[in-house]
């Protein structure tokens, strides 16, 4: 079987977490809901391209601010259920793999949340999606941060050797790097942008599976606190970039 064909086989698995998630992935879910809130003011319309539909969440928040939403994933299955939960007058769906990905305009905003720890080589996809820009266009970026609180503790506790080890949930939702804001900044940076925000999002103080019954006023509150504390500690980083 050619890399490529494994590959499209992975994003379908990883794509069953998404459709059908056990009950620590909801914890992610509402969580991502927050962040969501907190970084749309920076997203400029009309045309917006998100990569990878994941949980729908932005879409449906694209497609009421802006009327429309544009998705390209390599999953068959997240796009049927997107154009079934939206419809083809709110959703323009494309199917391909992001690298192989040649849009028919160019966006004003490209949203990449959790997407570049999937992919095979984050720096020149970045340099490829500078061609999918309208002028004065940007790119926001969230990406797991390595450093984060809950991944410290884990290195302390001795459930990992280091920051920097994967995961079994890495594992389960193919990933294949956890970035520190170094080495985020080092990838931004080597494929020709400039950063214009950084930010932390989300104080994950304990592992999903122990977070279930948490209320989602504590959870919000544990992505309000995010600009209160070192964004190094944070469960996630968000990055806001555009062509240097």
């Amino acid at each position: 079987m050619e890399a490529e064909d494994r590959y499209s086989l992975e994003l379908e698995t990883v794509a069953e977490e998404y459709i059908k998630p056990h009950s620590a992935h909801a914890v992610d879910s509402k969580v991502l809901v927050h962040d969501m809130h907190k970084m749309m003011p920076f997203i400029e319309g009309p045309l917006v391209l998100e990569l990878g539909y994941g949980d729908g969440v932005w879409t449906s928040e694209l497609i009421s601010r802006f009327g429309h939403s544009y998705v390209v994933d390599g999953s068959t299955k997240l796009l049927a259920q997107a154009c079934r939960l939206h419809g083809d007058n709110n959703l323009t769906a494309f199917h391909s793999l992001f690298e192989h990905f040649m849009p028919p305009m160019a966006f004003n905003t490209i949203i990449a949340t959790y997407v570049l720890e999937h992919v095979n080589d984050p720096v020149r996809l970045l340099r490829v999606a500078r061609s999918w820009l309208a002028k004065n266009g940007k790119i926001l970026i969230i990406v797991p941060n390595a450093t984060s609180f809950h991944r410290e503790l884990a290195v302390l506790m001795g459930i990992q050797k280091t920051v920097y080890d994967l995961s079994p949930s890495d594992h389960e939702l193919g990933h294949q790097r956890v970035y520190d804001l170094p080495a985020l900044r080092r990838d931004v940076e080597s494929a020709g942008y400039r950063i214009t925000m950084e930010r932390g999002l989300f104080l994950k103080i304990l592992p999903n599976g122990m977070m279930t019954e948490f209320s989602d006023p504590l959870l919000k509150a544990l992505v309000d606190i995010s600009d209160r504390l070192p964004l190094e500690w944070m469960a996630n980083l968000a990055m806001l970039i555009e062509p240097a």
